[in-house]
């Protein structure tokens, strides 16, 4: 990008928000993925009037732009390789009105979903995407990722969420679909195209979003099981005995070591090892009402469904029990190389697929698998993890071989590739595995339709 852009683009926002910096540039040109970012700039717009301003002369001058939000993908998407400018929404962060009585939350793109939640709260309200990364994650960019969580169970993802966007196309034009509506049925729901888009339709600047009644007390236990078929059982259980879940969290045995070695406040709750545990989380039930849990376990243990259980009784159990799924993700980046996906299964699946998977993996040396997920949902992320003594390039190999065969497997069992995160750059030459060719060509038509010049977020989804 030559010095007449900047200058036109500092007339824009001023010079204070513009950065060429090295290290500007390596921290806002990638996500958690590992990448050699190479933007141009850094923009930090703070209105959507300056967004607009900023794709209009983009547009005319055909440089291509990459979004930038809070950069906790798993996918390359906010990733900047090729002299882009990257657009930062982080200063897009004021919380514009929360509606206690239609019980929505209207915030800007670059607002922090921890801070929603906190505001929520204060209003007596829950804001329901509940993500790991919720401290550094913003609005816009699980709108543009079409966010799942932790809470997807019961409140659905993103996507369930959003009632109304404020969008700037990729000529400037800004596209005002931030209606504070249940129902409206006015034609093609054209807010839906930018869920899950990556950037690559438009830059989405403001959202009106769902809020939900603050959850009463929760409950917790988590439950030891022997087999993935058991867990599946135990998902038929909960539907049937009516228990209305917020959680539904499973890993295995090798998951549970893993954060107990890395996080020494960790404590196992169980006296003996089993193969499989899986949490379970719902509200209290009214004063009076009968508590479902006891006889729940009592059938699933008389059923042969469940080998040991734990209740948390207190604040510090509870906390304790979450952390053992919640600290997986952390604990396997301190053990070694790690390569992940998110894929997901029509859950009666999830059991053969998984004793499939397992045969492709034993054939494998120098590998080994971290399983995780919501059950809930059907939701599998995959870590295939690698001594940091092995090279990284042998590892990579290894691990992209045993990928596809993985992906070979998806594919039969009708499942996704990317229930989660996206696509990006690294998913985009496994798409063919769960989506048509038809389906494909007919994106890149409206992907052509949006941004003809093909500036924004190039490279993502699809070349």
């Amino acid at each position: 990008m030559n010095r007449q852009h900047l200058d036109a683009i500092t007339a824009i926002v001023g010079a204070s928000r513009l950065s060429t910096k090295p290290d500007d540039l390596v921290v806002y040109g990638k996500d958690w993925t590992k990448a050699d970012p190479k933007p141009a700039a850094v923009v930090f717009p703070k209105t959507t009037d300056e967004v607009s301003k900023l794709l209009r002369y983009c547009h005319q001058h055909a440089i291509k732009v990459v979004p930038s939000g809070g950069r906790t993908g798993l996918a390359g998407a906010a990733n900047a390789l090729h002299d882009e400018l990257v657009i930062s929404l982080e200063k897009m962060t004021t919380i514009h009105k929360i509606d206690t009585i239609n019980m929505s939350i209207t915030a800007d793109a670059g607002a922090i979903v921890e801070t929603l939640q906190k505001a929520a709260k204060d209003a007596g309200l829950f804001y329901p995407v509940d993500l790991a990364a919720k401290g550094s994650c913003q609005l816009g960019g699980n709108i543009a990722t079409n966010a799942g969580g932790l809470k997807l169970i019961r409140y659905g993802g993103t996507r369930e969420q959003v009632l109304g966007l404020e969008v700037v196309l990729a000529d400037g034009t800004i596209l005002d679909l931030n209606y504070d509506l249940r129902k409206n049925n006015i034609g093609y729901d054209l807010k839906h195209l930018f869920i899950g888009s990556e950037g690559t339709l438009g830059i989405i600047t403001k959202a009106t979003m769902k809020l939900v009644p603050l959850p009463k007390e929760l409950r917790l236990t988590c439950m030891a099981t022997r087999s993935f078929e058991s867990v599946t059982k135990l998902l038929g259980l909960v539907n049937l005995r009516g228990i209305h879940p917020t959680a539904l969290e499973f890993f295995t045995h090798e998951c549970l070591e893993l954060v107990l070695r890395h996080s020494k406040q960790r404590k196992n709750p169980f006296q003996n090892p089993y193969k499989i545990y899986m949490l379970l989380e719902f509200e209290k039930q009214p004063e009076g009402a009968p508590d479902p849990l006891e006889p729940f376990l009592e059938e699933a243990f008389e059923s042969g469904l469940i080998e040991d259980a734990v209740i948390a009784s207190n604040s510090a159990e509870f906390h304790n029990i979450w952390g053992l799924r919640e600290n997986i993700s952390e604990s396997v980046a301190q053990e070694g190389h790690v390569r992940k996906n998110d894929i997901s299964l029509p859950i009666s699946s999830l059991p053969p697929f998984i004793k499939e998977m397992e045969n492709v993996l034993s054939e494998v040396k120098g590998i080994q698998m971290f399983l995780f997920g919501h059950i809930g949902d059907g939701n599998l992320h995959l870590n295939y993890s690698g001594r940091f003594t092995q090279p990284y390039d042998e590892f990579r190999t290894l691990t992209r071989d045993t990928e596809k065969e993985v992906f070979k497997l998806v594919q039969r069992y009708r499942g996704s590739i990317s229930a989660e995160h996206g696509i990006g750059l690294l998913k985009k030459a496994d798409l063919a595995f769960c989506c048509p060719s038809e389906a494909i060509d007919l994106m890149r038509r409206i992907k052509q339709v949006f941004d003809p010049h093909q500036i924004l977020n190039p490279g993502k989804i699809f070349d």
